[in-house]
């Protein structure tokens, strides 16, 4: 994606995920799935979640970014493995001596 059309889609998703239809239909998945991870669910291990995924990326069709159906629980782990292109798989995490703090880097080859 040029860069322009990628910040404008950047500025158009950080709205979308700051609109109250988001925050309403994101609490619905929250309260169907009774705040449970949905991935660690099918792998027979109960786990709170508190992230919404959306299970194809609204990237990729922007029409089912508030469909339900669309939506999952997960937890973070589950969504950091999702979204390992971000940066934020357990490869991609440095911690920094003596001030324990956990910096993500985004893979340059993506």
């Amino acid at each position: 994606m040029p860069r322009t059309r990628r910040y404008e889609h950047d500025i158009k998703t950080n709205e979308f995920y700051h609109s109250s239809d988001w925050q309403s239909v994101r609490q619905l998945a929250l309260t169907r799935d009774h705040y449970l991870c949905q991935v660690c669910k099918r792998k027979g291990i109960i786990k709170q979640g508190n992230t919404v995924h959306h299970i194809v990326p609204i990237k990729d069709d922007w029409n089912k970014r508030l469909d339900l159906g669309n939506l999952e629980t997960i937890c973070m782990a589950c969504h950091n493995k999702e979204h390992f292109e971000k940066g934020y798989s357990k490869s991609k995490k440095k911690i920094r001596k003596n001030k324990n703090i956990v910096v993500f880097k985004r893979n340059p080859e993506l």
